[in-house]
């Protein structure tokens, strides 16, 4: 059996009067399925995107310097939006550029998000981007949080402001029985959507066999917190 550690860098974009936040998750593979571990989490406000771009490449540099990892480390980009200028930007950077004539495979990749709609996840092979619905990516963050998948750092500054996020968040059904998540009005959803999008690319691209994110019946966050969920049944991919 090989073990394999890699890091994943998730990135929440914001405009300069938003929080932009940033998690760094390492993502350990052996005999059962991959576990992630939440080893840093930050946000900043009031930032131009230049120096965002400046600090995703000074963090992704100082995670190759880590020992103990056999792949990446990957950036896991939010792409809405505003996100888009961002990654065509640090496509262009060495970090991020394949190898000279073909040979050999690029070490760091560029995942980049967008959350959509309905309950879909695709890849645009046009854009790069991976198209996924809200509900499948805050499903899988649910699904690994109860299946204790998913952990952190018990000295993480922002975790107060993270376990806020995980209450404030609500689970909505619509009239046709589709689920959807939101925060409450005036509540932030950065630190969480930062957490949730290396999570749902570690699933999709690095996780076999596949399985589909969602949560079958998906628990509220605040039964998460209370350790009140239900077991869920998860169908595969």
């Amino acid at each position: 059996m090989i073990y394999i550690t890699r890091f994943l860098l998730g990135v929440d974009l914001a405009k300069n009067f938003d929080f932009t936040s940033l998690a760094i998750i390492e993502m350990a593979t052996g005999p059962k399925e991959p576990v992630y571990h939440l080893r840093a989490l930050d946000r900043v406000r009031g930032v131009d995107y230049p120096q965002i771009s400046e600090t995703i490449i000074a963090t992704i540099k100082w995670l190759q310097q880590e020992s103990g990892t056999t792949d990446g480390p990957h950036l896991c980009l939010d792409a809405s939006g505003l996100g888009a200028p961002i990654r065509d930007y640090l496509k262009r950077s060495p970090l991020f550029r394949s190898p000279p004539h073909g040979y050999g495979a690029t070490p760091r990749k560029i995942y980049p998000v967008v959350f959509t709609g309905g309950e879909s996840a695709r890849h645009d092979s046009i854009t790069g981007n991976y198209n996924i619905s809200k509900s499948l990516i805050v499903g899988n963050f649910l699904s690994l949080m109860q299946h204790r998948r998913f952990d952190y750092a018990p000295d993480l500054q922002a975790l107060p402001l993270l376990e806020e996020e995980i209450a404030a968040f609500k689970r909505h059904t619509s009239v046709s029985g589709k689920n959807t998540f939101d925060a409450e009005a005036g509540a932030h959803d950065d630190l969480i959507c930062a957490i949730c999008i290396p999570l749902i690319v570690g699933e999709l691209r690095y996780n076999k066999p596949r399985r589909h994110p969602v949560v079958v019946p998906l628990p509220r966050p605040e039964q998460l917190l209370a350790g009140h969920a239900p077991q869920p049944k998860i169908p595969k991919f």
